[in-house]
């Protein structure tokens, strides 16, 4: 009996050539991109009783952990801004970032079944779900500003600063999601071992303290961390007080956009084999 041929057909296209191939592709496919994004936010708490709810009660629970244990270890504000503002305050971009890596690094792998039937530009998946986890960005970001007014704090002018750099989170989000969703085919743990992980990055990141509560002689190397950056300037966007220079938001934007023009290489590179790992 003979053996049956086997035909594996490739890509062509030259992998740097993937990448601006493969964002004019996704502009295109930005109908499915909001469709799925949409799909990921209803069915996120269609089973529970409390619905959206949890979208409030989970920070707020977390918010009063974070307290507890901040408070344990010597955590304060710099500010006038009472200590549970200044964590709610950090929460906002660190919630968006952690929500994001945690439900795209399995996403792939869950969308099997749609990703061997029919055809769209896989990214899509891992991106659905950064965008997604805005929802949880607004929300808390929301419910810091009425919990500022509530005090009786004012809302400061330095909240337009949000804007850009909730674009550079959304860059870092999205790099770390393709990467980690690639990473998780071949090596099934990665999603399993991600909380822990990052909960570790938590406490290495000014969540719990400011910046300037760093010892001098490591606050240089400190700051070449990116996300430890940003969301020390989304909290003093928020309570208006920024420490962090515009040289040092720049730096985080190129930094972003290396990693994530890096991220999506490696993503449609391995996009033609993806189907036959998963």
């Amino acid at each position: 009996m003979s053996e049956r041929t086997v035909t594996v057909i490739r890509s062509t296209v030259p992998a740097l050539s993937r990448i601006p191939g493969g964002l004019r592709e996704l502009v295109a496919y930005r109908e499915l991109l909001g469709y799925m994004t949409v799909n990921r936010l209803r069915v996120r708490y269609q089973n529970s009783w409390l619905g959206w709810a949890w979208a409030v009660l989970q920070p707020l629970a977390f918010l009063a952990f974070l307290t507890v244990v901040g408070s344990a270890i010597g955590g304060h504000s710099t500010s006038d801004v009472p200590y549970p503002l200044f964590i709610l305050a950090s929460l906002s971009p660190w919630t968006f970032f952690a929500t994001s890596l945690n439900t795209a690094a399995a996403g792939v792998l869950s969308s099997r079944s749609l990703i061997a039937r029919v055809y769209f530009p896989r990214e899509i998946v891992p991106l659905s779900y950064v965008l997604a986890a805005l929802a949880d960005l607004a929300i808390a970001t929301a419910l810091t500003m009425v919990a500022l007014a509530c005090s009786g704090h004012s809302i400061p002018p330095t909240v337009v600063e949000l804007l850009p750099i909730c674009l550079i989170l959304i860059i870092y989000a999205a790099a770390f999601s393709l990467a980690l969703s690639i990473a998780q085919i071949g090596f099934r743990d990665i999603a399993i071992g991600l909380p822990l992980l990052l909960q570790g990055v938590l406490f290495t990141t000014p969540v719990l303290y400011p910046l300037n509560a760093v010892p001098a002689q490591w606050r240089a190397v400190y700051e070449l961390n990116p996300l430890a950056l940003l969301v020390e300037a989304f909290r003093g966007a928020l309570i208006g007080k920024q420490v962090i220079s515009a040289e040092q938001l720049v730096y985080t934007a190129v930094v972003g956009l290396i990693l994530f023009g890096i991220a999506y290489f490696i993503f449609k590179t391995a996009e033609p084999d993806m189907v036959d790992e998963i």
